[in-house]
């Protein structure tokens, strides 16, 4: 190989690298990032068998768990956010005696270029993750859900407000357990509310409705909650999506105690009303004439 070229496998020769461009990072993604690529491959003979730009569509991969070939597993270790090289990959670090057909053959020694586009770090677990950490997790969570929600993409803001619940329900959690700044438990307890609150309303348009009563109930279980208006309608409006007319009418005339003003919450509590009115009628009806004299 050129004296341009580095060997990556401490001088066994299995992977060599010729850095075309620079990357723009300090960095490089550590095991079990997900990284993001433009790449070509050829043969040694100058035919080229697969190209991510050739479809104009990077290919994203999880780093060191055999994903990719473990030439790949090396190189992309080894690179930095913008850099653009070259690697020459021995059969056994890629595809091996079993090669891959019809376009790669047995012991076939591969090359590529590479471009690394950027990498997102792994996931930290929760249970992981210090009390500053969970915070900032749950704020961030919250922000980018919100911006989903207010353009319309409910299915991403409920994964985003997802997130946060997780985080911020812990550490909320374990406040609860000790002697916190109230300062900071009223930060927490708000985010936490907000989070959940805005979920059900993504979960009403998805009509996850009994998602949408299990969040809402998660709020009226929180200290201080209990009549929380839109927590109320909320879950009223999905009892009645639901035909639990019942639950429904008494959740609706609970938040309408609370806001007597509110003229979309007289007529959600006057259609649950109704509907509940009905289904008993319904009964009545279809008992009696099981029932009835013939």
């Amino acid at each position: 190989m050129g004296a341009e070229e580095e060997d990556l496998t401490d001088g066994s020769g299995g992977v060599y690298r010729k850095v075309l461009r620079a990357g723009n990072g300090e960095s490089s993604p550590p095991l079990g990032a997900s990284v993001t690529v433009h790449y070509e491959g050829w043969l040694l003979d100058g035919q080229k068998f697969d190209s991510s730009r050739d479809r104009e569509q990077p290919f994203t991969f999880k780093l060191g768990v055999g994903e990719v070939i473990d030439g790949w597993d090396i190189a992309l270790a080894k690179m930095a956010p913008g850099e653009v090289s070259t690697f020459t990959v021995r059969s056994d670090y890629a595809y091996g005696w079993e090669g891959k057909p019809p376009n790669i053959p047995v012991d076939a020694t591969l090359r590529f270029e590479i471009e690394l586009i950027g990498f997102e770090l792994p996931a930290k677990r929760v249970e992981d993750m210090s009390h500053k950490q969970k915070r900032a997790h749950g704020m961030h969570q919250r922000e980018e859900g919100t911006a989903l929600l207010r353009g319309g993409q409910h299915d991403e803001a409920a994964t985003a407000f997802e997130a946060g619940i997780e985080t911020l329900g812990s550490l909320h959690s374990l406040m609860l357990g000790g002697r916190p700044d109230p300062s900071t438990m009223a930060e927490i307890s708000e985010a936490l509310r907000s989070c959940l609150l805005n979920l059900t309303q993504c979960q009403l348009k998805l009509e996850r409705y009994e998602e949408a009563v299990a969040s809402c109930s998660r709020v009226l279980g929180m200290r201080g909650e209990a009549e929380n208006v839109k927590a109320l309608y909320r879950r009223g409006s999905a009892w009645l999506a639901m035909q639990s007319f019942e639950q429904a009418r008494d959740d609706l005339r609970a938040a309408c105690v609370l806001d007597p003003k509110s003229k979309e919450l007289r007529e959600q509590y006057e259609r649950a009303k109704a509907a509940h009115a009905a289904h008993k009628q319904a009964e009545k009806q279809a008992f009696g004439g099981m029932y009835g004299e013939k």
